[in-house]
């Protein structure tokens, strides 16, 4: 693909507002370099980002902030750093995983309910930071809900479990805002105006793949990981993440992992090893 289309492309999904570097980074790592031993190169990074307007200095901070974190691990081949994530950037990524690439949650699914009697502020705070490390979701004072079957047992609570039979509109919106929902609903749009299908796929570089795997799963990870572990039914009828996540995961079919990148003739390190982005 042409660099000018392809920078049409970057632009269309880009928006307005300029990802966080380092917050970009781990996107790239937990998608394209997600398995024990996976790295990328230093100079092949610097290219899959550069599009996006990542400048390397910028890259080099972030890069830094995130070894400090224990998200990323850096060592030296030759001349070239090779980066790839920790063992805790390892579990972290593994953990996202489910809801970045699962596939729509059928209405079907089980659920159940805590409901706790009256409490003061404090102890509903204690308890929301409790259950929430469970998956729950605190849906109103005193009420937590959890999809699948109810293998935590309260003995303070009633435990109600089955199929839910009418969603309240206030619950939906409870679990799914509306500023979220305007999210998914720029971000399918923007999927839509792109279009990508089988021929525009076939004319991308390795690089230009990754860097557009790279913007749709930072946008998309940024709005579904705000979302509780949920039947889609939960967040209404008209949830407009179900059409998002279709569009999204079809882009993602579509524009393969690449398996080997090769950097420009400039920025070329003098072994090919190095512009591999795994062992």
């Amino acid at each position: 693909m042409t660099s000018g289309g392809f920078q049409k492309t970057i632009d269309a999904l880009g928006g307005d507002d300029m990802p966080r570097v380092w917050s970009l980074i781990v996107t790239v790592f937990g998608d394209l370099a997600q398995r024990s031993g996976d790295e990328i190169a230093g100079p092949v990074l610097g290219e899959i980002l550069a599009p996006v307007g990542v400048r390397p200095e910028a890259m080099r901070v972030a890069l830094h902030r995130l070894r400090n974190e224990g998200w990323i691990e850096t060592r030296k081949q030759g001349r070239t750093a090779l980066h790839g994530l920790s063992t805790f950037g390892l579990a972290q990524s593994a953990a996202a995983s489910k809801q970045i690439y699962g596939t729509t949650q059928q209405a079907d699914l089980d659920w159940h309910i805590l409901c706790f009697a009256p409490s003061t502020s404090t102890q509903e705070q204690t308890r929301s930071k409790t259950l929430a490390l469970r998956g729950y979701v605190n849906a109103t004072s005193g009420i937590y809900i959890k999809s699948g079957a109810a293998n935590h047992i309260a003995d303070d609570a009633i435990i109600l479990q089955g199929e839910m039979k009418n969603v309240p509109s206030w619950l939906s919106d409870v679990l799914a805002p509306m500023p979220l929902r305007a999210g998914f609903q720029k971000l399918a749009q923007a999927l839509e105006t792109i279009n990508i299908d089988e021929s525009f796929a076939r004319a991308l570089t390795p690089l230009q793949t990754a860097t557009l795997r790279t913007l749709i799963v930072h946008h998309w990870r940024k709005l579904v990981l705000k979302l509780p572990l949920a039947p889609d039914v939960l967040f209404g009828d008209d949830f407009e993440g179900t059409q998002c996540r279709d569009q999204v995961l079809r882009a993602l079919k579509l524009l393969e992992r690449p398996k080997r990148f090769q950097t420009s003739p400039e920025r070329r390190s003098s072994s090919s090893k190095d512009a591999s982005p795994a062992r």
